[in-house]
């Protein structure tokens, strides 16, 4: 009875094999080749209906083992915006030699107001090879398509159904691009804001609750929006959000609080476009403490229909509810490649958050090896000039001490945004790091009195901080569930410092897990494996991710993360991964029948339970998910 089974199978593989060609199932070997629509962003303002505008599909990389024998493809648009009005067929014509013509076979060649559709091969395919003008290789122009302006908007120009046929009907792996096009003006950058942006409010004490406001101004066809605040959790906890009037009382929002990490995670799709100003949230917090925190609005980002990015701009808020006089180095950070030896640069010392000043005096110190300090500039605050000022630096040692006394008639300083105190002008003498801080400071009020404050240093670098992830790539991409992958991972170190740190590997947003890298060199690359088990995966097509967390101070993080490459996680007995298990798989299950490794049938996707020859029970485990798919 067995080998009846398997002889049946044997005749249905060999009958399968007359139809491969036209079988739209194959397994896509991994290949650079591109697939895309020339130009692909068309905005342009004049573009007004009627007018009409070419657009060209393009090939590149196709291979020249085993090249391509067949193409099909269709491009869609919203109809409404633009019209079909001609395609023009180039590729296989001018591959064809001349009296070859009549051997173009054309599948499908029609336009539409909504979309064109393209299929051509050849309809005695071994002749073309024979007379050598198959199959095709290269890069290559496809077709050229009129389209005619009907209405002012925007639509993406979809390319989609993309079939790239061999010899054999085997399909060929490429990568497919849309296009896009635009005759509408761009519209001004909405603004989101924290209103209100400033709350200093001393009987804000523990315990007590109140509310801001997320709002967004000047919104031109908002469709998708989302938007994070952070806070400080020592100070405040979030307890509510609600939804604000610019969201449609329909639609209900992805909203996440997040009162460990400190965040709020807001997203929500409208539904329809929305333009014009109004409030996204309402977020009532929670005073914990005394003490200040910022409102940071981040990862915002507001799409229209089409999923494009629609610019915009971020305004964060602040709390406080004590009056902590701040002394601070500004910037922060001076953080710079360029300034190198014997650049200048300056900072400033500002003061924020102060009543009644009437002296200051503060000691700022750097590295006498790497900075050199030029100038001392003490400002006329708030246009008071009645005042003593004394000032020494000393370069060999590394300090600047500043000492401000105010005299009678000048009126006592009431201080809330950072305002500069004295500017100092720095050369760079050495590349390097310095800390920029300050100590032994003073604040003194009308009465002789210290000001309580708190005091935020400075720092300078010329050094380069820059991890960069060269390359990702899966290995097997192709899996059964429960199977292991290896991720392996490349990276350099572009800075001028040996580095440390980690790398994370992801499956679409899931980590799979990391791998330290410890004292890279300058100018090294590193190349790292993180194993995958996929045991409780769900079979599917998963998109692998590798990233480095910036390291402190690196300015180019645009390099620290790399996708590429997708991991296909294959139901047991789905053999030629098309995502189901069919006759197909037993087909090819029924060929391999009784081999093992080196034999001329021998074929390891059949072999369901890895243990080296495929039997009777890698047919049991297919025929147990015959007919699943993911």
């Amino acid at each position: 009875m067995h080998k009846k089974l398997v002889g049946g199978l044997l005749a249905l593989l060999l009958t399968s094999l007359i139809y491969a060609f036209t079988s739209p199932t194959s397994v896509s070997a991994a290949s650079t080749t591109t697939f895309f629509i020339e130009p692909p962003l068309i905005i342009d303002e004049t573009l007004l209906p009627n007018d009409t505008f070419v657009i060209t599909v393009k090939i590149e990389n196709i291979p020249q083992d085993p090249g391509l024998a067949g193409l099909q493809f269709r491009i869609s648009w919203n109809s409404t915006i633009l019209n079909g009005v001609n395609m023009e067929e180039v590729l296989f014509s001018s591959v064809t030699p001349s009296g070859e013509e009549s051997n173009i076979w054309n599948l499908t060649h029609s336009v539409s107001a909504g979309k064109v559709e393209y299929g051509y091969t050849w309809m005695n395919l071994t002749r073309a090879i024979e007379m050598g003008y198959a199959p095709i290789s290269g890069n290559h122009t496809v077709a050229m398509i009129t389209l005619k302006v009907k209405d002012t908007g925007k639509t993406i120009i979809d390319l989609q159904n993309t079939k790239l046929g061999d010899p054999d009907g085997q399909s060929i792996s490429h990568e497919a691009f849309d296009g896009y096009f635009q005759n509408t003006p761009p519209p001004p950058p909405a603004q989101l804001y924290v209103d209100p942006s400033r709350i200093l409010d001393l009987n804000l004490t523990p315990c007590k609750n109140f509310t801001i406001n997320v709002n967004i101004a000047n919104a031109t066809d908002v469709y998708d929006l989302e938007f994070k605040l952070g806070f400080d959790i020592d100070i405040l906890h979030a307890t509510q959000v609600e939804s604000g009037d610019f969201i449609p009382p329909l639609v209900t929002p992805d909203i996440e609080i997040n009162n460990t990490t400190g965040y709020i995670s807001f997203r929500a799709s409208l539904g329809t476009p929305s333009s014009g100003n109004g409030t996204l949230a309402i977020i009532t917090f929670h005073v914990e403490d005394l003490g200040g925190t910022p409102l940071d609005l981040y990862d915002t980002q507001l799409l229209d229909i089409t999923d494009q990015p629609l610019p915009h701009e971020a305004f964060d808020g602040s709390f406080n509810n004590i009056l902590l006089a701040k002394l601070a180095v500004e910037p922060e950070e001076t953080i710079d490649p360029s300034l190198i030896p014997p650049s200048t640069f300056t900072i400033n010392v500002t003061i924020a958050d102060v009543e009644d000043l009437y002296g200051y005096e503060f000691n700022l110190t750097f590295d006498p090896g790497v900075l050199i300090c030029l100038q001392v500039e003490i400002h006329d605050v708030l246009n008071e000039t009645n005042y003593i000022p004394n000032q020494s630096i000393d370069n060999l040692r590394g300090f600047i001490i500043i000492n401000v006394t105010y005299y009678s008639p000048a009126n006592p300083l009431d201080i809330y945004p950072p305002t500069p105190l004295v500017t100092l002008k720095f050369r760079v003498k050495a590349l390097g790091a310095s800390n920029l801080t300050l100590c032994d400071t003073k604040l003194v009020d009308s009465a002789g009195q210290l000001i309580p404050h708190e005091t935020h240093s400075g720092y300078f670098l010329s050094l380069i901080r820059d991890i960069a992830v060269l390359e990702v790539f899966p290995s097997p991409a192709e899996i059964y569930e429960g199977q292991q992958t290896n991720i392996t991972i490349t990276v350099r170190n572009e800075g001028n410092i040996t580095e440390t740190f980690s790398i994370f590997v992801y499956y679409d947003d899931n980590i799979i897990g990391s791998v330290n890298v410890t004292n890279l060199a300058q100018a090294e690359n590193a190349t790292k494996i993180v194993t995958w088990d996929t045991d409780s995966i769900e079979p599917g097509h998963y998109t692998i991710k590798a990233e480095v967390p910036p390291v402190p101070y690196e300015i180019d993080t645009t390099d620290n993360i790399l996708i590429n490459g997708t991991v296909r996680i294959k139901i047991l007995g789905d053999i030629n991964g098309d995502d189901v298990v069919d006759i197909y798989d037993a087909l090819l299950a029924s060929n391999a029948f009784g081999s093992h490794p080196g034999d001329p049938h021998w074929n390891p996707a059949c072999d369901l339970n890895e243990d080296g020859m495929v039997d009777i029970f890698d047919i049991i485990i297919l025929a147990q998910n015959f007919g699943k798919k993911i």
